[in-house]
């Protein structure tokens, strides 16, 4: 299983590829230890192209490359595995596949949706906090550490996270954090990667599940 604890969901948005992959890989340096691409506005030859890039840069990094909700662009670009929302293909099919192998995620934000989540290897819970690049209505701490309690699966909090209210999480049995504002609009990736981690090291949960 992948180090979930540092998650970094990158977009390429305004940013040309050389700063953008600049971005990534003083991210990584700085403590991320798995990169998701999502990139909602890309054309496939688009986000394949970018892909790619990322691709090879994760790949010298020695970090895991996610893909969200395109199973075909995870294929393609042969990246460690795919994030898929509730409306996007159903977990079984997405095995199907990818195969064993590769690493599946579910967005999740109710305990009934919990429920689709067989066969994946964690669950996104959220949004857990305002949050300007995921549009999605909030469940808050307590609702998120209701779903930590239910789900049998390792989560990641995802919304609005940063620095300062990481702690906020430690009652929550997660097994890391999903990060994209904060490190997007970090004036130094590095810098703000090095005190996410340095944050996270009380927030974690390190009991049993």
């Amino acid at each position: 299983m992948i180090d979930l604890s540092l998650y970094f969901v990158a977009s390429c948005g305004n940013l040309g590829d050389e700063s953008f992959l600049n971005l990534i890989k003083n991210a990584i340096k700085g403590g991320v230890s798995v990169v998701q691409l999502r990139e909602k506005t890309l054309n496939s030859r688009e986000f394949y192209t970018l892909a790619l890039k990322v691709k090879a840069l994760c790949d010298e990094l020695q970090t895991p490359l996610i893909i969200n909700d395109r199973v075909d662009i995870a294929l393609a670009v042969k990246a460690s595995g795919v994030h898929l929302g509730q409306e996007d293909l159903p977990i079984s099919v997405a095995r199907k596949l990818l195969g064993e192998n590769k690493i599946i995620g579910l967005s999740v934000k109710t305990p009934l949706q919990l429920e689709n989540a067989k066969g994946a290897d964690y669950v996104g819970c959220g949004a857990v906090f305002q949050s300007a690049t995921k549009d999605s209505s909030l469940i808050g701490v307590a609702g998120l550490q209701a779903l930590c309690e239910k789900s049998a699966l390792p989560v990641v909090a995802i919304g609005g996270i940063c620095a300062e209210n990481i702690a906020l999480l430690k009652a929550c049995k997660i097994a890391g954090v999903a990060i994209s504002g904060a490190l997007m609009n970090a004036e130094n990736p590095y810098e703000t990667s090095s005190a996410l981690k340095k944050a996270l090291q009380n927030a974690l949960y390190k009991g049993e599940r």
